[in-house]
């Protein structure tokens, strides 16, 4: 059984550690003035806690996030329109933005309702997704992406999306449904948003217990075309996150007529990062698995998000 090691957001997380059910969030611990160490030992005060995990969510954007901000002067009248929606949407679209702590805590805490996994702490972090192939087959798919770097001219088409996706955004995935820059939607997106943030982070416990070396370590006549991330390759964190967004929103509303244009940009996203020379075609492969089986946990630690999109499309 896969023995996971808490790291960053996680150690923070089992440090303050949160009860979470369908109607309320809780500090764990039982006393009203007590936090609750990942030893099991009370400590300090909650509102400690809690502002230290407020401080941890105002530091941590998303991407996306980064990247809205840097275009805000482009879509500044886009945006006119969602600065029209008062009160408690607004104040949820803002927060979108942040790191989803509280659905995090939720994938962190102990499964209840099967006894027979009670014990397996964790068990989202231990799926079971085919390893990365052996080296005679990575030879052959170094071959592949040589080629696909002799081909010049597409290259150099895909290559304003390759740099645009670099920093990931939800709007590509917005578009097709006819909701970006609308008012009205903010659950929807604040959904794909934190989807992004959460997948980010799965994806790189993944790819630190995996420890693949990129395509451009294997094959140094490789030359990519943006900055190489200093994190292993497998599996595709853009292939897990847009995927992850796929099989979010046909959750929510599989009869939507943009559910195969959906499907086609999350492997369009993917696709283009082995274009970029970052990721070998089995990253991509792994990553769009990944998003199979994390599917019902992001569906369970998102729930109230979930119902809170879907009741905006009804």
């Amino acid at each position: 059984m896969c023995e996971p090691q808490p790291v960053g957001v996680a150690a923070f997380l089992n440090r303050y550690p949160f009860e979470v059910n369908a109607e309320r969030v809780l500090p764990a611990g039982g006393g009203a003035g007590q936090s609750v160490a990942s030893d099991g030992s009370a400590e300090g005060n909650v509102g400690t806690g809690v502002a230290a995990l407020s401080a941890l969510n105002k530091s941590v954007q998303n991407k996306s996030s980064l990247n809205k901000n840097k275009n805000k002067n482009k879509n500044k009248n886009k945006n006119k329109n969602k600065n029209k929606v008062a009160g408690a949407a607004g104040g949820a679209a803002a927060l979108s933005s942040l790191m989803p702590a509280l659905e995090l805590r939720r994938l962190h805490q102990l499964p209840q309702a099967d006894p027979f996994i009670v014990a397996r702490r964790f068990v989202w972090e231990c799926l079971d997704i085919c390893l990365p192939p052996g080296p005679d087959f990575t030879r052959l798919e170094t071959a592949v992406m040589l080629a696909m770097q002799a081909r010049d001219a597409e290259r150099m088409r895909r290559l304003p999306d390759i740099q645009a996706q670099a920093a990931f955004s939800v709007d590509e995935f917005l578009r097709p449904l006819g909701i970006e820059g609308l008012a009205g939607y903010e659950a929807t997106e604040g959904l794909f948003l934190n989807i992004l943030q959460a997948t980010e982070y799965v994806g790189l416990l993944y790819k630190a217990r995996i420890d693949r070396d990129r395509p451009n370590v294997v094959e140094l006549r490789l030359r990519p075309l943006l900055a190489v991330p200093a994190h292993q390759s497998y599996p595709s964190n853009h292939s897990f996150q847009g995927h992850s967004i796929v099989f979010a929103f046909n959750a929510i509303l599989p009869e939507h007529p943009a559910t195969e244009e959906l499907q086609r940009i999350a492997q369009n996203v993917a696709e283009n990062r082995e274009w970029a020379g970052l990721h070998f075609p089995s990253d991509t492969l792994a990553g769009k698995e990944l998003a199979r089986r994390f599917a019902p946990y992001l569906r369970d630690a998102f729930g109230a998000a979930f119902l809170a999109a879907q009741a905006e499309w009804h």
